[in-house]
């Protein structure tokens, strides 16, 4: 008796019965598909009762929601498009009033700019007018002492007479010229008065002003976010519904499967496509060749002597350790 036939059988058999499993499935799929076009294509060309009729209510209802929910979709999607373009309406008369109310802005902000320019200016280059006059104070008396002792001297040299007219011509000079440092810090006091009083009268505007734009600015982010809400609010509805209406869709594809079954069991076509129904028998053939195949295979595999098979198992086993361990051997 040869040992290892009884495995290489059922191994082949084992490997075919697991190719028309595979082969199977795919047809039972492509069954399924047939049934499902054929249904689709002849629930409305026969006339139907008990539980065919059942089915064909199924899919009335559902088409009926179907059309119920595309319907409500339609409004919905009308809704957020007009309210969509009233958003866009709203944020273009919005960036148009925007640009007004910058640019009264920017002007109201023109003089308080200059006059904090100004007495920025003014205070960064301030003299200390006060101490100028009191060291000019100070040296006016120094000299005046200097040219009456110079005086007193009633033999006096050439230079020492220069020095008495330097120091009379001193006299005269500080004097005027405390005289113009008086002058300068009156007409400094006075531009930076006039400095002051021009960012005073600006600030009340220049505050107005910016006060119009946070107004217009937080009436439009307010009005702009109830309608994003909305807006919102209607897609993810829209969404669901049309979630809604795919799921209806899917659900038809039983009872369209159903009623192709039992055209093709009572051998009517669609007149206007009448291979479907060769298609749905052509496939039940293959999905009943493979069925019978399988059975075969297992029917077979079952005449097989259970421990001449386990015989063989273990021969093909000792055949593939001992392969492995040659291999091992000759690489190592």
């Amino acid at each position: 008796m040869n040992l290892f036939a009884p495995g290489l059988r059922e191994a082949r058999r084992l490997f075919d019965r697991q190719i028309n499993r595979f082969s199977l499935l795919i047809a039972r799929r492509n069954l399924a598909a047939a049934e499902h076009d054929l249904g689709l294509l002849g629930w409305q060309q026969a006339d139907f009762e008990g539980d065919a009729q059942r089915h064909i209510d199924q899919l009335t209802d559902v088409e009926r929601q179907q059309s119920k929910l595309t319907n409500e979709s339609a409004v919905i999607g009308q809704a957020i498009r007009e309210m969509s373009a009233q958003r866009d309406a709203e944020r273009e008369r919005y960036e148009e009033k925007l640009a007004q109310l910058e640019e009264r802005r920017d002007e109201a902000a023109a003089p308080v700019d200059d006059a904090e320019r100004h007495l920025a200016a003014r205070r960064k280059n301030d003299v200390d007018f006060d101490g100028l006059i009191a060291e000019l104070d100070r040296e006016v008396a120094g000299v005046r002492e200097l040219y009456e002792k110079l005086r007193a001297v009633e033999v006096r040299t050439p230079q020492m007479n220069d020095e008495v007219m330097r120091l009379r011509n001193r006299m005269v000079e500080i004097p005027n010229a405390q005289d113009e440092l008086r002058s300068r810090r009156v007409q400094a006091a006075n531009d930076i008065r006039a400095f002051e009083e021009k960012r005073a009268r600006g600030r009340p505007v220049l505050v107005a002003a910016e006060a119009a734009l946070r107004k217009l600015h937080e009436g439009f982010a307010k009005a702009d976010d109830v309608l994003g809400r909305q807006i919102a609010v209607r897609e993810r509805r829209k969404r669901g519904m049309e979630k809604q209406s795919e799921d209806l869709e899917s659900a038809k594809g039983m009872p369209y499967r159903q009623i192709g079954q039992i055209l093709a069991d009572s051998g009517i076509a669609p007149m206007n496509q009448p291979q479907a129904l060769e298609a749905v028998r052509r496939r039940r053939a293959i999905v009943v060749r493979l069925a019978k195949a399988i059975a075969s295979s297992i029917e077979a595999s079952g005449h097989e002597d259970r421990a001449v098979l386990r015989k063989s198992w273990f021969a093909w086993a000792a055949v593939a350790f001992i392969v492995q361990l040659v291999a091992w051997c000759v690489w190592h």
